[in-house]
Parts: C-alpha cells; sequence; structure tokens
C-alpha cells in the first residue's frame, strides 16, 4: 500500500485484541472403509478433515478500541494484522466488504493475539 492510499482512506478502524485461532494448514483426508454384514460386503467413501480452518471474521462482530461495533459492511477494506507474538498472523485470500479470512502460522502453538487496523479506501 503505498502512502497516497494510506492518505485518501476514508475511515480508519484499530481493533486490539483479537483473538486468532484459525491456520492454513487444514487438510481434508479421503477414507476408504471395508464392511461385510451378513454376508453382503459394503464399500464406504468419506472425507475427514483434520487441522485447523482458516477463521473467518466478520466487520460487525469487531469491536474497536474506543469501543463501538464496526460497520456490517466497508467499502474496500484493507485489514493490516500486528501480532503481539512472536508467531506471524496473516489474512488469507481478499477482504470482502462483509469480512476477511485470519489465520497464525501453522507451528504456532494454540491461539495468538493479534491488532488490526481496518482501512476503508473506498471506490
Amino acid at each position: 500500500m503505498s502512502g497516497l492510499e494510506r492518505i485518501t482512506a476514508r475511515r480508519v478502524w484499530f481493533v486490539p485484541d483479537v483473538i486468532v485461532y484459525g491456520s492454513a494448514e487444514a487438510a481434508t483426508v479421503g477414507l476408504l472403509a471395508h464392511e461385510t454384514t451378513d454376508g453382503q460386503q459394503h464399500l464406504f467413501f468419506s472425507e475427514l478433515e483434520i487441522g485447523d480452518d482458516i477463521q473467518y471474521l466478520t466487520y460487525d462482530s469487531l469491536i474497536d478500541h474506543r469501543g463501538n461495533h464496526l460497520p456490517a459492511t466497508i467499502e474496500s477494506p484493507r485489514v493490516l494484522p500486528r501480532t503481539r507474538t512472536a508467531a506471524r498472523v496473516f489474512i488469507t485470500g481478499q477482504e470482502s466488504d462483509t469480512g476477511f479470512g485470519i489465520a497464525r502460522e501453522p507451528n504456532a502453538s494454540g491461539t495468538v493475539t493479534a491488532d488490526l487496523l481496518i482501512m476503508e479506501m473506498g471506490r
């Protein structure tokens, strides 16, 4: 983000102490099971998700440093996370007008606390 983009931002919110539990290292594993019941054989296939999913936050679920809820939609948002621990936090994918995905680095143990700077860039 250039200096000009920062200056032209419409509204800005600082959201402290966001707990990030999502991880970008989730996987889906295929399971194949064979069962014999009353002489009949059955084959089952299923998928099992292991690991943590990416955490998705909506803007209206966040509270800024003044105690105010953010609006439900933000036009062309940019979210800048700043971790408060040694583990990194990052935005996954593109921010939408209603929310964003956030994740901690996969090898972080437990949750990670981060501060968010959310800026409305406008169209």
